[in-house]
């Protein structure tokens, strides 16, 4: 592989990076670590040899830190890489807070448990379509990174697994925040929280709005109201059955209603761990969907829209998609007895990304 690792957010544009550590990484379900590291020459390439062993669907990156943050390549494809699929870029970081994006969100309502509460699961795909990563100042007192309304009700708030280290995140005063870095790209953050059940009909306010918006209910009775709201198909995840609400391209402040029976027959805390890996692929193609059809609006009207960024306002979807299926294998490596609805959902979700991927890779070299 031969690539420059270029830096980003300097007064320049883009430049090489020369004498950083980048290291070589192999993720699969036998093993998973590090693999090789060196640094960069004074032209900011480097250049790894390496022989994929193991198992057939193991994935392959390189990774380099900056800033004390660490930045990925896609997912290496093949042994020879070279070009754009190699490519790191690094960025300069800022803590002056701005808004993100919201590409996707998911809420996911579970059954009324013994203790007369429900379990709510939260999934945000946020972009950062900035070129400097977001970072929490060190002062006593500074604002986090992203912020997000709960209800006040909610009781037993808890990070879930995924890119977003637990101590990196707080809540209160009907409040979760996030004081990790959040880099230029996409980045998914969720949490988990029990409410009871007097909160129903619970209100929710989409404060920043979302392109797609997706509600799971685990009642047959539940409905949401909102506009753009629809129901589709159910979906089973990890045995059981959810009701499923979507809409797309959300408004700021628009405001839905989660509306559920007051009692109900008793079920299980949510499995969270394997939801979280099971409900992203859920969404994956109606996002894909509409991020296309934006983007073709966009072509057709020989316009890109404002952007805080030289380039794309979002990386191409290409690249988001590979990066989607890299973190989906890194967060199934770490499920040590993974069952075997987890593993199915798993592998449904990687078949859809990797289908998501061909069309998306097929649209860019039609457009070449």
């Amino acid at each position: 592989m031969l690539r420059p690792l270029r830096q980003g957010g300097d007064s320049a544009g883009m430049g090489p990076a020369a004498g950083v550590w980048v290291t070589l990484h192999r993720v699969g379900r036998d093993t998973a670590g590090p693999m090789d590291s060196l640094r960069t020459d004074a032209r900011g390439t480097y250049r790894f040899g390496y022989t994929p062993t193991g198992a057939a669907d193991a994935v392959y990156f390189a990774s380099t830190t900056w800033g004390g943050i660490a930045y990925f390549t896609a997912p290496l494809r093949t042994q020879k890489v070279l070009g754009d699929e190699a490519e790191i870029t690094i960025f300069d970081t800022t803590s002056t807070v701005f808004p993100l994006s919201m590409k996707g969100r998911h809420l996911i309502v579970g059954k009324a448990d013994t203790t007369d509460t429900r379990t709510v699961i939260e999934v945000f795909e946020l972009s950062n379509d900035s070129i400097v990563t977001l970072v929490a100042a060190d002062s006593g007192g500074a604002p986090p990174t992203w912020s997000i309304a709960i209800p006040a009700s909610a009781i037993d708030v808890r990070a879930g697994e995924g890119e977003i280290s637990p101590d990196a995140f707080a809540a209160s005063n009907g409040r979760v925040s996030v004081y990790a870095p959040i880099a230029p790209g996409l980045k998914q953050i969720s949490f988990s929280y029990r409410v009871p059940l007097s909160s129903f009909p619970l209100a929710v306010t989409a404060e920043v709005g979302a392109v797609v918006f997706e509600i799971l209910l685990e009642e047959s009775q539940g409905a949401v109201a909102g506009e753009g709201f629809a129901a589709v198909a159910p979906v089973n995840l990890e045995g059981r059955a959810f009701r499923r609400f979507l809409a797309q391209d959300v408004k700021p402040q628009a405001q839905l209603v989660v509306d559920l029976p007051s009692s109900g027959t008793p079920g299980e805390n949510l499995y969270i761990a394997g939801l979280l890996v099971a409900i992203g692929f859920l969404m994956m193609l109606g996002l894909t969907r509409s991020m296309q059809r934006r983007a073709n609006q966009r072509a057709a009207s020989g316009s890109s829209g404002p952007s805080l960024r030289p380039r794309e306002p979002d990386a191409p979807l290409h690249e988001r998609l590979a990066q989607e299926i890299a973190a989906l294998d890194a967060t199934f490596a770490k499920q040590e007895s993974p069952s075997a609805s987890v593993q199915q959902a798993y592998e449904t979700r990687r078949t859809e990304l990797k289908a998501a991927l061909a069309d998306a890779l097929a649209s860019v070299q039609t457009a070449r």
